[in-house]
């Protein structure tokens, strides 16, 4: 086989391996990677190399950006506290110990290969996090730290990894590479993002066609991407930043077309891709327990690495439960829930693509590569296959779960609410005749969709319809998006009811159109 003809069996395999998951449910991420792992023991398969350059900025950019944009700057504030402390002391922490295990185990690593290997494995991947927890109905709060840990960790692991493998090669490290490398991750990506969010919502300011919105919306992450990591900075927390930027100030911005056309276009490369990267997953493991001399040492060194990872992340979370409490991440009024949640963030460190593409492309001449390489495959094996089957299971044993259909009536009934102050408005000043606003009040009451069949007599009234029906869906939008910006719904509700309207808007719209 070549490389293209096993890149599209991955993506045949997404498409048929995860309805097939869902309806057994197994997580279809870890039905991919098993597919992966079939592909690559084939005798025809070929080598298939996941290149950081390569794969990185194509497929992480889209995955990233659409997470951010269902996410909300208020959640990622609120739960700053928890987040902060996984993405980063976790982090430090994770590599230290890390560091310290590896070098003890074997020596011959020295403390700068302790150090890359600690910040390959210790950051979880964003990817994953969002795969795997985003499908187990957990609490909407506990998905945005997950979310939010998978998202922002890469620049605390990007700087220790590059100070790490700067000493290595040179054997010396420079405190100022180090604080530009530090800038680039954070205040530099974060700039870069914001530039081009500025950029992308100039031009969705003045683009009419939905289907130029939409596209606007694929480039801007990769241009986010591109202009930082070309600079030696964290493209992911740039791609992070115009994506928390563009939905919380750009929703606006868009059709009703370019918002529904979007949302097509977003889940199928989300499902698209974010499948492809788990078939690569499992693709690359084979291929590294293939490829290297793995002896005792470079097995007892994973071993120990992998025990090392869990147990950090157990021990820090563990304590960190009546914190997040106080600070409202976790149910304040039930602290055995909890507890409960807690040990479901403790067991939810999923590994995946981007330690396994760094720990690739590592130079080969760097002492230990081989051993850096092993501890890494199996740390993603064990926690992305491991932990990803059995968190529902861990899930459903605890009883911990979230309603996101409560929080999503919230949210219509305050769009209702909203359309029907601007129904009484419009009828005051005349705009509608009582007949109408009864009939339209009437159906706001029941909460039903704005429909009615009418014959081809009626038509003058069915068009001036369909015009109220616009000016009180941009009252629902109006409302909807306040409540996004000022925090007061989760994102998953308001992704839901944003998509509801917009498709009112386009029966609307075309009905109008339709009668000139």
């Amino acid at each position: 086989m070549a490389t293209i003809e096993v890149v599209l069996l991955l993506v045949l395999g997404v498409a048929v391996l995860s309805p097939l998951a869902d309806r057994v449910g197994v997580p279809p991420a870890i039905a991919i990677v098993a597919f992966g792992f079939a592909l690559a023991v084939l005798p025809a398969a070929p080598t298939l190399r996941i290149e950081p350059e390569l794969v990185l900025p194509l497929v992480l950019p889209p995955l990233l950006f659409n997470a951010a944009w269902r996410s909300t700057t208020h959640e990622l504030r609120r739960d700053g506290f928890a987040i902060g402390g996984l993405a980063v002391g976790l982090v430090l922490v994770t590599t230290v110990a890390v560091t310290a295990v590896a070098v003890w185990v074997d020596p011959t690593l020295g403390i700068a290969g302790g150090v890359i290997l600690g910040a390959i494995v210790s950051p979880p991947d964003p990817v994953s996090a969002s795969a795997v927890a985003g499908r187990l109905g957990l609490p909407r709060r506990v998905i945005v730290v997950l979310e939010g840990e998978g998202m922002l960790n890469d620049a605390t692991a990007l700087v220790l990894y590059r100070i790490a493998l700067v000493a290595a090669v040179t054997g010396a490290v420079s405190l100022v590479d180090a604080a530009v490398t530090f800038a680039l991750s954070t205040v530099g990506a974060v700039a870069a993002g914001l530039l081009v969010g500025l950029v992308a919502r100039w031009l969705l300011d003045r683009l009419d066609d939905g289907r130029a919105q939409v596209l606007v919306t694929v480039l801007a992450p990769y241009a986010a991407f591109l202009s930082i990591d070309l600079a030696g900075g964290s493209g992911v927390v740039a791609v992070i930043t115009v994506g928390l930027y563009l939905g919380q100030y750009a929703s606006a911005s868009l059709t009703s077309i370019g918002r529904l056309g979007g949302e097509a276009v977003w889940n199928v490369l989300d499902f698209a891709l974010g499948g492809l990267v788990f078939g690569l997953i499992g693709f690359e493991v084979v291929e590294v327990f293939q490829s290297q001399d793995i002896d005792a040492r470079g097995l007892t060194v994973a071993a120990a690495i992998t025990g090392t990872a869990l147990v950090i992340r157990a021990l820090w979370i563990a304590p960190m439960g009546p914190l997040l409490r106080r600070a409202g991440a976790l149910d304040q009024a039930n602290p055995v829930a909890s507890r409960r949640l807690s040990l479901v963030l403790s067991w939810a460190g999923m590994r995946g693509v981007v330690s396994l593409a760094v720990a690739l492309s590592l130079p080969t001449e760097l002492p230990g590569r081989p051993v850096i390489l092993v501890s890494a495959a199996v740390l993603v094996l064990v926690t992305l296959v491991g932990q990803g089957l059995t968190l529902p299971w861990l899930i459903r044993l605890l009883g911990v779960g979230g309603n996101v259909e409560d929080d999503t009536a919230q949210v219509r009934t305050r769009a209702a609410a909203a359309a029907l102050a601007a129904l009484d408005g419009l009828e005051v000043e005349g705009e509608v005749d009582p007949p109408l606003a009864d009939q339209l009040r009437h159906a706001y009451e029941l909460r039903d969709p704005v429909r009615r069949r009418v014959g081809d007599s009626e038509v003058d009234d069915v068009r001036r319809r369909a015009e109220v029906v616009r000016l009180l869906l941009a009252a629902e939008r109006a409302e909807v998006l306040s409540l996004r910006r000022n925090g007061e719904a989760t994102a998953e509700a308001i992704h839901r009811v944003l998509a509801d309207i917009e498709t009112r808007a386009v029966r609307a719209e075309r009905t109008i159109n339709g009668h000139h």
